[in-house]
Formats: C-alpha cells, structure tokens, sequence
C-alpha cells in the first residue's frame, strides 16, 4: 500500500511539474484536485485539504526554482516586475500560511475555489494581441498595481499553500498587459519568493508531511525541467489556451466538491 501511494504521488509530482514549467505555474491549481481526487481512484489512502495545502507548499516552492532555473536560460524573466510583485507577495504569504494554521479545511477550499474562479474569469478575457516577443527592456508596467497585486493574491496564496502563479499569470497577461512568454517566466521567479514563504509557513507551523511531499517533488523536479523546455517551442496562443483550460477546469470541479 505504501509503494503504491509513493509510486501515485511521484508520478503527479511529474504532472504538476510539467505544467509548472510550461506554463509559469507552480503547479498548486493542478496539483490540489490531483491530490485530493486521484489516490483513491488507485486504491490508496485519500487526502485531506490540510495534508494537501501541506504537500502543495513544498512542491509549488520547488517547481517555481526548477521551473525558473529553465527559464532564465532563455531570458524570460524581468527582474523588476518579480521585485516589485515578488516582495509583498512574500510578506503577505508567510502572514496567510501562517494563519491557516487556525482555518479548517472548508474554509481553505472555498478559498482556493475562490482564487480559480477569479482566475478563469480573467483567462476568459480577450487577449491583447501579440505579434512578436518583446523584448525584456522593452516591457513597461504599473508599479503600484504590480504591488497591490502582490499583496492581494500572496495573501490568498498563504491561506491555499500556493504560490499563486495560476491567479497573478491572469493578472500579469491582463491587468498588468505584460508579453505571455515574459509573464510566464516572470512568474516562476515570483513564484519562489511567494511560495518560499508559504513553505516557511507551513513549516514554522508543523503543516507539512514530510514523506510524502518528497516523493511529489522527486517528480516535480523531472517534470518542471521538460517542461520549463517545451515551452520555448510551443506558440504563445497555445500556452494561453492550455492555461485557460486547466484553470478553468480546476475551479468549476472544486466548486462542485464544495456545492
């Protein structure tokens, strides 16, 4: 019983890992409706949304640094925008991980819930064109807004055991108007920071299982790096649409688990 659940567990941490270096995203809005719904479909032992939030917070952090480790080799990350949202994303996030502790797990489900649908509404937004990739010295943005985002959604991503990447890559593509391919590995460096400190959270506070978040990040760190790969020579539409649908998809079964 205990190989099959390790073996379960690898193998979705290469799933999340995948995602989370093609597209930017931890890999948490992926990785909790895996968590929770796929073991027992194996036969193995079901988990619960703390144990989840737990496991999430070591392998969003690892998945942000493998995923961001990719990236930077191909200059996609904009050092400024990942300061600016990356900071009060880290603060406001060890704040919420910390207070989670005090939550129960209802409540931290219809939180992300919450996170997801706000997401999937902004991914169903028309996208701003783009011809070409802009060029990092070329990228402007609002530096206030940029905060405010970071304080909002780190918050929230404490709370959840997320980076948040799945809510502010929405926030970057539209209220921000940052280039997709940019945004995507800008929020993989944002992610670090943001889910760093929800794992130094979830540890200080004795939420993480440590066994079995190992085995999720064994795959995660295959994943993220095939991944972080492939998103070089996948068009811009396409990582947009993949995006949208996981997003999307994630939230509408949530929200039926919470009805």
């Amino acid at each position: 019983m205990e190989f099959a659940l390790y073996s379960t567990l690898f193998g979705l941490g290469f799933v999340g890992g995948l995602f989370s270096g093609l597209l930017g995203i931890g890999g948490g809005i992926l990785m909790v409706p895996l968590l929770l719904y796929v073991p027992p479909l194996f036969g193995v032992t079901a988990l619960g949304m703390k144990v989840v939030a737990g496991m999430t917070a070591v392998q969003s952090f690892v998945g942000a640094l493998t995923g961001a480790v990719g990236h930077h080799r191909y200059k996609r990350i904009h050092l400024g925008l990942a300061l600016h949202l990356g900071v009060p994303m880290a603060i406001t996030s060890l704040v919420g991980s910390m207070a989670s502790k005090y939550l129960s797990d209802t409540v931290i489900l219809i939180v992300f819930a919450a996170m997801a649908l706000a997401a999937a509404l902004l991914m169903l937004a028309p996208p701003r064109a783009e011809s070409t990739d802009v060029p990092l010295e070329e990228v402007a943005f609002s530096r206030s807004l940029a905060v405010l985002v970071g304080v909002v959604i780190g918050t929230l991503s404490g709370i959840v055991g997320q980076g948040g990447a799945f809510l502010f890559i929405p926030a970057m593509l539209l209220l921000l108007q940052i280039p997709t391919r940019v945004a995507i590995g800008t929020a993989l460096a944002v992610g670090i920071a943001a889910s760093g400190a929800v794992f130094l959270g979830r540890v200080g506070t004795d939420q993480i299982p440590w066994g079995w978040s190992l085995a999720v990040v064994a795959g995660v760190v295959i994943g993220a790096q095939l991944g972080s790969r492939l998103s070089q020579y996948t068009p811009r539409t396409v990582l947009r649409e993949i995006l949208a649908v996981i997003i999307t998809g994630s939230a509408i079964k949530i929200c039926l688990e919470i009805v």
